[in-house]
């Protein structure tokens, strides 16, 4: 086997983190939507407003990303970190335990992210920490949202849109890479990552939130055969195709060399069209109550009924 080239290394290390971190996130979402019931904020059931409303905080993020300070954003990095692990993990250990995990785990990526990346090796440690802290944030999150009563329809739509706003900040207004280089060698940061030599490569906290979503709202509504499918377009459409593009056509990679693919753009028609297919074959969602009642059964296309004319 030949020595990889300058091109196919970050390439294929591009392609490994991407399917390993949608891969592990999906996964272990399920495992938490099936056996472990959050305690949800009294806010009622998620509706198409809070689509909305999670579309506008989404927007509205990376402008103040790129406008505050670096230590006010690392302190609401971190906040919102602890805030997701909490919600995650107080059902599992109780209050007490979730502390102390959460305090060890925050304390250990701040550490690591100011006193390790001296070497490949420390950079390796730092992504392995980081990855934990923001797999176990985004499997916390989509389970907060779709076991407090987001459908898969609103996944869909969300995705469609999302998909629409990934292309506009990568070419259009092009500051998808900018926030990725801000966050790159500080704590928290918001994405999955790993480092080979010279190179980084990332998949975002954003982009695993609604692999995660798509699938564990599709287990939820349609039963674990819609959510293999869910799976499999994520990890195509999400994971796969991104990683690659850059071997077909050098449009993804900036003056600086840095490749950047906006990874929704392929992922959310796809899962919109289909959410389509299962809403026409299988007909309405299940609440989350009928998932509780029936997790491992998969919805049925429903039987057309002929009326008897009685002459």
């Amino acid at each position: 086997m030949g020595t990889p080239t300058s091109t196919t290394l970050p390439t294929f290390l591009a392609l490994g983190v991407a399917i390993a971190g949608t891969l592990l996130t999906m996964a272990l979402s399920v495992l938490y939507l099936r056996h472990v019931r959050m305690e949800r904020p009294a806010i009622g059931t998620f509706n198409g407003v809070d689509v909305v409303v999670v579309f506008g905080f989404i927007v509205v993020l990376p402008l103040l990303y790129l406008v505050l300070p670096l230590t006010p954003l690392l302190v609401v990095l971190g906040l919102t970190f602890t805030s997701a692990l909490v919600f995650g993990l107080r059902p599992v250990l109780g209050p007490a335990a979730t502390w102390i995990v959460v305090g060890v785990v925050i304390a250990a990526n701040i550490w690591m992210g100011r006193t390790m990346l001296g070497t490949v090796v420390g950079w390796q440690l730092f992504w392995i920490e980081n990855d934990l802290l923001v797999v176990g944030a985004a499997v916390a999150t989509a389970n907060l949202y779709v076991q407090g009563g987001m459908r898969l329809r609103h996944v869909a739509w969300f995705g469609l849109v999302l998909a629409v706003y990934d292309a506009v900040f990568t070419f259009v207004w092009p500051i998808t890479n900018t926030l990725a280089q801000r966050f790159i060698g500080w704590p928290f940061d918001p994405s999955v990552g790993f480092r080979i030599g010279i190179y980084n490569a990332t998949i975002g906290l954003g982009d695993l939130l609604i692999y995660s979503l798509f699938v564990i709202a599709a287990l939820k509504a349609y039963g674990p055969r819609a959510a293999r499918g869910a799976a499999v377009i994520s990890v195509l459409c999400g994971a796969v195709v991104p990683a690659l593009l850059p071997l077909i056509t050098d449009v993804f990679i900036d003056a600086r060399t840095d490749v950047i693919v906006p990874a929704q753009a392929a992922f959310g028609p796809a899962a919109f069209l289909y959410y389509r297919w299962l809403r026409r074959t299988y007909g309405a969602e299940r609440t989350m109550a009928g998932f509780l009642g029936r997790a491992d059964v998969d919805r049925q296309a429903p039987t057309p009924s002929f009326a008897l004319s009685v002459p």
